[in-house]
């Protein structure tokens, strides 16, 4: 997950819903990236890329048993809404209620952006009047 292209899009829980979205691929997509134990993003493969930067969610091919998942890859397993594999950096409690949070904070930009494929919104570039 560190290194993420779309790691914006995670922080604010604003997901893709089809493959040509630019959103975060966890919710909807079945990403596994915040759930690998690999570092794809940071040292990519053959020094060209990683499944996210392909614009694919991470199937987390590092991990034993990765390819009988028991659920299509590109579809995130659900109860009630929730993700059943929700992030390792965190308890799933905590997690649920920050999701919340920042999904209720997300700057339009990141909103608007996510289901979109490509940008609507670009960033304002603001001046400050320092040299």
């Amino acid at each position: 997950h560190h290194g993420c292209s779309r790691n914006e899009f995670y922080e604010f829980k604003a997901s893709a819903e089809k493959a040509s979205d630019l959103g975060c691929m966890m919710e909807h997509m079945g990403c596994k990236g915040t759930q690998a134990h690999a570092d794809c993003n940071v040292r990519p493969w053959n020094g060209a890329g990683s499944c996210t930067s392909g614009g694919y969610p991470c199937i987390s091919c590092t991990e034993p048993g990765f390819e009988e998942p028991g659920h299509p890859f590109f579809e995130t397993p659900k109860v009630g809404g929730i993700p059943i594999g929700l992030p390792t950096d965190m308890p799933k409690a905590w997690f649920v209620a920050l999701a919340a949070l920042s999904k209720s904070a997300t700057p339009k930009r990141v909103r608007t952006n996510a289901t979109s494929d490509h940008p609507v919104v670009t960033p304002v570039i603001r001046k400050t009047g320092l040299k």
